[in-house]
């Protein structure tokens, strides 16, 4: 009985445990069925699905860049790139070759012999696969129309290039081994690069070494990939610049007398790196690159035919990498359900085409003009000031560096924005130390929009206009110029005629106190210390930021720097509190303010407007910014008379002439335009250059940054145009940028503008 019972009782035991495990492995396939079908399941269905359904992706066409009138200054065009293997490139693919040769007619012996030995085999049949190797780039060569000497140069880089990788590769595959196992090997030794040396994937792939290659070498280049090791011909677009290098012809007529001299009245000068910073440029994908467009959309599910993939190219700088989403268009695909037989086309879709509000003809003419072969884009003679503190620290003859922008007031649209020097798109790839690592020249920097410059005297009419809007000036009420802003500190607050001219004043000049037009004119300091001070620090403050300085103008064509107003750099690690003094300064346009030359052009065209501020604009659609500043329009008007006479007044207009050789010349010689302008000679902070690997510097340049701004317009009408143009380091704005300017009006004509 008592067994009996055990049996029925033990066994109902195992029978619960037996249970138990059976609801344990349901519950684990339950939640791996869970994880599988819902945690994980679209991942799952996507790979399940991927091996059902064949997917073939087809390239788009991206969209061109045009200027304002249609002119196509970027586009793609049917090309084709040379790849290389990276063993034919190291030239490791003719020993590779002759060991498998050697081992297949040596086969007997090939297992039993040394290392010795087995390397005397392969050299033996050596040479066939070294001519082999050789035809390679000799047929190449002849293809392309290049020298062997220049693919030997291409072979050099991709060396480098991938030596570099490896090395780096296997540094961190040797510091993550020592990470987990320790610093010592299998062996006890201290743990190198050997216990790490394995094949580099870098070490297999191709290279190009020719990229967009035309179609009438499609068919030799075909016939070299089909005989010849390692080469490869892929289908490429090809990204043109068609105004990159421009030829423009230069009319010394209108030059002044002294310059032309027994010259011809007109010479070409060829431009290089036309409007490059504006268009941006191509470049191949990064790792980091393909994450920010994978084959689907993370939101949606669906197949993103914006994807990145290998060997795509991306726009870097300027509109190219801006406009980026908008040119680039969208793939199209193929798809076949290897289960249904069912098929889905999705035809690709081209890119957008971009229209700027640039005229690249005028950009040339402009570019051309601040080269140092146009005469104006160096240091000339007639540049320096007869004082020699006033000199550039720099021989005549230097390349001037500097920056001009041309703006239609009607509109806010930008017809040219150039800087000097520019660079070229193969000077970026063949040679890019020269673009990055030029201290003094720095021609990956626009200096029309991002670069500081101080402004000086140019901001003048900024000042008068906001000073008597802020209510805290007259335009009746005149000022003295005794030379010196306090009676009692005759060394500060100076101005420039007191200085220059061994203590006379404006004051004297004029036989009494000055009024607007007179100060803005003769540019006198004394009177735009006064307003500077009577706006004191939130004044200023207050209008250089309603003028657009401090804010970005958001282009489209890369970095731009905003301006600032009244911040100072830390010195020693402090920084000097804002003063009064600050804003006194900035009523001349130093101390702490520096701005751009667009912001300078904007500036004046919001004057020119009356106060109705237009954001400028270089793409062509973007939206129209407009703002009203709500000047005092007596005010805009008494500015404009000033900057009339400051460029027509011979006697007392600091900008109308120019001395050469002894001789006095109008600055601007347009008889039927109207031309109004302002000069600045800005005090502008030293450069200094690294002179050796210690990283000491040396001054490489100082002085003042030439500025002139000008507003022209046919004779009796309203201005249409805004110029603005600086030039580094040059000395007297009235000398240097002045010349330039004119010239600049004279291209504006020829280009059907005025």
């Amino acid at each position: 009985m008592g067994i009996a019972t055990a049996i029925p009782s033990m066994f109902l035991r195992r029978l619960l445990l037996l249970g138990s495990g059976f609801v344990v492995c349901c519950l684990v396939l339950l939640v791996q069925s869970y994880r599988l079908t819902v945690a994980q399941g679209a991942a799952h269905l996507d790979k399940a699905e991927s091996r059902l359904l064949l997917e073939k992706w087809t390239p788009t066409v991206r969209g061109r860049i045009l200027d304002r009138k249609g002119r196509v200054l970027a586009a793609d065009r049917p090309g084709f790139d040379v790849m290389v293997a990276y063993p034919v490139i190291s030239g490791e693919w003719a020993y590779d070759q002759a060991v498998r040769q050697a081992r297949r007619d040596n086969r007997a012996e090939w297992f039993k012999t040394n290392a010795k030995r087995r390397d005397e085999l392969a050299r033996a049949v050596l040479p066939q696969y070294e001519a082999r190797q050789r035809e390679v780039w000799v047929r190449l060569a002849r293809a392309l129309g290049e020298t062997t000497e220049e693919l030997e140069r291409r072979r050099n880089v991709v060396r480098e290039k991938v030596q570099r990788t490896v090395s780096t590769t296997k540094l961190r595959w040797l510091e993550d081994r020592v990470e987990r196992f320790g610093t010592l090997n299998d062996r006890g030794e201290e743990m190198t690069i050997r216990d790490v040396d394995r094949p580099v994937a870098a070490e297999k792939d191709a290279y190009p070494i020719a990229t967009g290659a035309s179609q009438d070498k499609l068919f030799e280049l075909r016939r070299i990939e089909s005989e010849l090791p390692g080469v490869e011909v892929v289908e490429t677009a090809v990204r043109t610049y068609p105004y990159e290098s421009m030829l423009v012809t230069i009319d010394r007529a209108n030059f002044p007398a002294p310059l032309k001299r027994d010259l011809p009245d007109q010479f070409v000068v060829q431009v290089k790196g036309v409007a490059t910073h504006i268009l941006g440029w191509m470049r191949g994908i990064q790792a980091e690159d393909l994450p920010t467009q994978p084959r689907k959309d993370p939101t949606t599910g669906e197949l993103n035919r914006a994807r990145f993939m290998d060997r795509d190219q991306v726009g870097a700088g300027g509109v190219e990498e801006s406009m980026e989403r908008a040119l680039r268009g969208l793939r199209g695909v193929r798809r076949e359900h290897l289960d249904t037989g069912e098929k889905e086309v999705e035809p690709a879709q081209p890119g957008k085409d971009v229209e700027l509000t640039i005229d690249i003809n005028l950009q040339s003419r402009v570019h051309a003009l601040m080269t140092p072969e146009s005469g104006f884009g160096a240091l000339q003679p007639w540049h320096l000031s007869p004082l020699a503190d006033q000199r550039p620290a720099f021989p005549v003859g230097t390349p001037l560096n500097g920056a001009a922008a041309v703006l239609d007031i009607e509109t806010g649209e930008v017809l040219a924005l150039v800087t000097t020097p520019s660079f070229t798109r193969d000077q970026l790839q063949e040679d890019p130390k020269s673009v990055w690592s030029d201290p003094i020249n720095a021609p990956f920097i626009n200096r029309a929009v991002a670069k500081p410059y101080p402004p000086g005297s140019i901001v003048k009419p900024l000042i008068l206009t906001s000073a008597v809007t802020q209510g805290v000036h007259s335009l009746s009420h005149l000022i003295e110029c005794t030379g010196h802003l306090y009676p009692d500190k005759p060394t500060m607050y100076r101005c420039w005629i007191f200085k220059q001219h061994h203590g006379e004043t404006h004051t004297g000049y004029f036989n009494g106190p000055l009024n607007p037009r007179q100060a803005l004119a003769a540019s006198c300091n004394i009177y735009f210390f006064t307003l500077g001070r009577a706006l004191g620090v939130s004044g200023t403050q207050k209008w250089y930021s309603a003028f657009g300085v401090g804010r970005p103008f958001n282009l489209g064509i890369g970095h731009e720097w905003p301006g600032s107003v009244l911040k100072k750099a830390a010195i020693n690690g402090r920084v000097e509190p804002v003063q009064l003094q600050d804003a006194i300064f900035l009523g001349i346009g130093q101390g702490p303010i520096d701005w751009t030359p667009l912001h300078a052009a904007d500036a004046y065209a919001t004057i020119a407007r009356a106060g109705t501020r237009l954001v400028p604009r270089v793409v062509r659609d973007a939206p129209v910014v407009a703002e009203d500043l709500r000047l005092d329009h007596a005010a805009c008007d008494a500015a404009l008379e000033g900057l009339y006479d400051a460029v027509n007044d011979m006697d007392n207009g600091t900008g109308s002439r120019i001395t050469i050789d002894g001789a006095k010349i109008a600055m601007f010689n347009h008889p039927d335009l109207d031309v109004r302008g302002k000069t600045g000679t800005a005090a502008a902070p030293k450069l200094f250059a690294d002179t050796d690997d210690d990283g000491d510097k040396e001054i490489a340049r100082e002085g003042d940054h030439s500025w002139y701004v000008v507003m022209v317009g046919p004779k009796g009408k309203s201005p249409r145009y805004v110029i603005s143009t600086v030039m580094e380091y040059a000395g007297s704005g009235g000398r240097v940028s002045g010349p330039i300017v004119n010239q600049i009006i004279w291209a504006l004509k020829a280009e059907g503008y005025l």
